[in-house]
């Protein structure tokens, strides 16, 4: 299994790696993370400044924040198929593909697009603020830092988002593994959370500038 790129890539680090930081399975889990997220930063920087302009055509501020949010998003989950499917198509050249069943595919492939959908909303969160250069690090981080925590301390293994979107860490693959279900729950709600907390933030912050004029 490990000869695939596609699960070297995607899969996560296994759980035979309980109490210690293998640096090889765990730095393939990052190097798609970083792409993803230096792509996703990188088309938020250029797209800024033309979409800070377009809030003056919005009658309300969460009606730009929607579209915006959505926009971000939406992004998001085109650059994670993009690479599952660039690195699948690297498998198939290889000769890996009789590797990945159709099940492991699916279920490797919905943990990491559940993963990257809510990086992408937090993202989308925190370009909003003053300190929003450094998004891309600071959620880096948080997937390191939130997995060695795991990976070190079992009994908060489950709620550590680093962990999340790793299938080798999940109950789909070991029966001790997080809850696929409520973890995918949970990933779809933290962009709900994002959303409204931005939007929040949003009026709060018109609210003020009225305020002052």
């Amino acid at each position: 299994m490990s000869e695939s790129m596609f699960i070297r890539l995607f899969a996560g680090v296994s759980p035979d790696y309980f109490g210690g930081i293998p640096l090889i399975p765990f730095g393939q889990w990052l190097l798609p993370i970083g792409i993803f997220l230096l792509t996703v930063g990188g088309y938020a920087e250029r797209a800024r400044k033309a979409e800070t302009f377009s809030l003056y055509r919005y009658e309300r501020v969460s009606d730009w924040w929607k579209r915006h949010f959505v926009k971000r998003v939406i992004f998001g989950i085109r650059i994670a198929v993009l690479l599952l499917l660039i690195v699948l198509l690297c498998d198939i050249v290889m000769g890996k593909l009789a590797l990945l069943s159709a099940g492991l595919l699916v279920k490797i492939s919905v943990l990491w697009l559940f993963h990257s959908i809510s990086m992408a909303a937090f993202f989308v969160l925190l370009d909003l603020f003053p300190l929003r250069r450094f998004a891309p690090v600071a959620l880096f981080l948080l997937e390191g830092v939130t997995f060695i925590a795991g990976s070190r301390l079992c009994a908060v293994s489950h709620a550590m988002y680093g962990m999340w979107g790793m299938y080798l860490r999940s109950s789909l693959y070991d029966a001790g593994g997080f809850p696929a279900g409520v973890i995918i729950a949970a990933e779809v709600a933290l962009p709900a959370a994002g959303f409204l907390i931005g939007r929040e933030y949003l009026k709060k912050e018109t609210d003020y500038i009225k305020i002052e004029n």
